[in-house]
């Protein structure tokens, strides 16, 4: 079965909502840290803001501020599937299996990428990428706009929670 569009069900919606209000409320705790975090700078440097620490630590302050805004604007998208309540819903083949290791970090990658473009390529634990094989076929429902997994499971099996976002 391709992949086509269908409408969102409840569980979906809920899912999004979740998903949405998780990632303000960690944006808005991380600027509300940030600030305090100036404040106290600001306190220790003795209320002397042409003091170079202050300086910048302020800089460094807007810096994350904007990035942290930044990534607000990719909430839009889970707007948009909340507004639209449309997912893709069909079956993808496991196109090829990778395994990268990095010497530096000691950080290891289990890549999988499908053959559907709209999924691309996802990292999954290493105990559920090492009972994927290249040619497996998985159902998966993803939200249009977000990319957001909504289900992917093969013989039933539930791989989402093998993923590593």
């Amino acid at each position: 079965m391709p992949i086509t569009k269908a409408v969102l069900s409840k569980e979906d919606i809920e899912s999004l909502k979740i998903k949405k209000k998780s990632k303000s409320k960690t944006r808005i705790l991380g600027s509300i840290f940030s600030l305090l975090v100036l404040l106290i700078v600001y306190l220790c440097v003795g209320c002397d803001s042409s003091n170079s620490t202050f300086y910048f630590f302020r800089i460094f302050i807007i810096v994350i501020n904007v990035f942290i805004f930044m990534g607000s604007l990719k909430d839009v998208n889970f707007y948009n599937d909340l507004k639209e309540k449309q997912k893709y819903v069909g079956t993808v083949k496991v196109k090829k299996k990778e395994y990268f290791y990095d010497d530096e970090s000691n950080y290891e990658s289990y890549v999988v990428n499908f053959d559907e473009w709209r999924i691309g390529n996802k990292s999954f634990k290493e105990d559920f990428w090492n009972i994927i094989n290249e040619g497996d076929e998985f159902y998966v429902e993803q939200a249009v706009n977000s990319g957001f997994i909504l289900k992917l499971e093969k013989d039933k099996k539930d791989f989402k929670i093998g993923l590593i976002w």
